[in-house]
């Protein structure tokens, strides 16, 4: 008997966070994209969304962190204070603390500082800030740092355990790439790390079809993507550097500068998605620009998945993805992308009449 050993290699395509991220997007529609930014934002403050239906040209005050959106933020939370039962003595320095707050709503100086701006002893504030961090929302804002703003926000979700409480003290541990074993990493990683810091903003479905294709004076027909169905992305680079700035800690400098990684990897799998749409938006309009013009059926042209795939430089997987819950408004209406597909009668006729795909 003889003994052989033989060494095989085996080659793994390992998908990062951004690539599941694009991908997934790809897959949805308008509606449903905006419910996954929704989502992004509720856990990444920097992460902002101008609603297309809402900014004009050249983009108001209210498109610019720090506008008229801090103001109102500052409001809201002096009418919330004015509900609260206090001394008159609490409720001043309550307001006066407001506006010691910093852009993600945290106290940036120590309390030994703040008690000292403020005329109050250090026993006064300790016994008036438990009171505001659990009457005023949102959860998480009145904290000395960011892993007391997560406590206090994993309390109001009832969450906080001595686990968690142990895992605050390593927010790099969070940060890094290899947490995905970590079994709370998930609960750390659905917190806002800037709580006061809100959208411009409510972003609602709208039901716009997201490509336009027009017909041309000299027959052509040309694609372009409907900016009323899905915000205009970016990240709040002001807020990321200030809040870099404020925070001394290295752990929470990590943590945000994860955060801010997630945001940009957002913007960027948004603008792939919208790119590979316009991509095969012109691409059908160049193919079936007889048929988008009379809408007879004999008019259309054989036009494959993999064909149209191969046209725009992607793989077959990826377009059809994106085109699966896409809609198109044509002179002939509102139309689901696959409607401008057709097949061949027979692979002998590719030329030939066509069939719906």
């Amino acid at each position: 008997m003889q003994q052989v050993q033989r060494q095989t290699q085996i080659q793994k395509l390992s998908l990062t966070q951004s690539m599941r991220t694009s991908l997934s997007l790809l897959a949805m529609d308008g509606d449903e994209a905006l419910h996954a930014i929704r989502r992004e934002q509720g856990r990444n403050s920097f992460l902002r969304a101008v609603s297309p239906t809402l900014s004009g040209g050249g983009g108001g005050e209210a498109d610019r962190p720090g506008g008229a959106h801090s103001e109102s933020a500052t409001d809201d939370l002096l009418r919330q204070i004015s509900l609260i039962r206090l001394s008159p003595r609490q409720n001043r320095l309550a307001q006066d603390l407001v506006h010691s707050l910093d852009e993600r709503g945290f106290l940036p100086d120590s309390p030994e500082e703040t008690a000292g701006y403020l005329k109050c002893s250090q026993t006064e504030l300790g016994a008036l800030l438990p009171i505001l961090q659990e009457s005023v929302e949102p959860a998480g804002i009145f904290a000395w740092s960011l892993a007391d703003s997560f406590r206090l926000q994993l309390q109001a979700k009832n969450r906080f355990d001595p686990l968690i409480e142990r895992l605050l003290g390593r927010l790099d541990l969070i940060a890094r790439q290899d947490i995905d074993g970590i079994c709370t990493a998930g609960d750390i990683r659905s917190l806002n790390p800037s709580p006061l810091a809100r959208q411009s903003h409510d972003l609602l479905p709208t039901g716009q079809p997201e490509l336009i294709i027009s017909a041309n004076s000299d027959g052509s027909c040309s694609a372009s993507l409907n900016e009323a169905a899905l915000p205009r992305l970016l990240t709040d680079d002001a807020l990321f550097s200030t809040t870099m700035a404020a925070e001394a800690d290295a752990h929470a400098q990590s943590y945000y500068r994860d955060r801010y990684r997630g945001a940009a990897s957002m913007v960027r799998a948004m603008q792939k998605r919208a790119n590979t749409l316009l991509a095969a938006g012109q691409a059908i309009a160049d193919h079936q620009p007889k048929y988008i013009r009379t809408g007879r059926l004999h008019d259309k042209l054989p036009l494959t998945m993999a064909q149209l795939a191969d046209r725009i430089g992607v793989n077959k997987s990826t377009i059809s993805r994106a085109l699966s819950n896409c809609r198109i408004s044509t002179e002939l209406g509102i139309l689901p992308a696959g409607h401008f597909l057709a097949r061949p009668v027979s692979d002998d006729a590719p030329n030939g009449h066509a069939t719906i795909s």
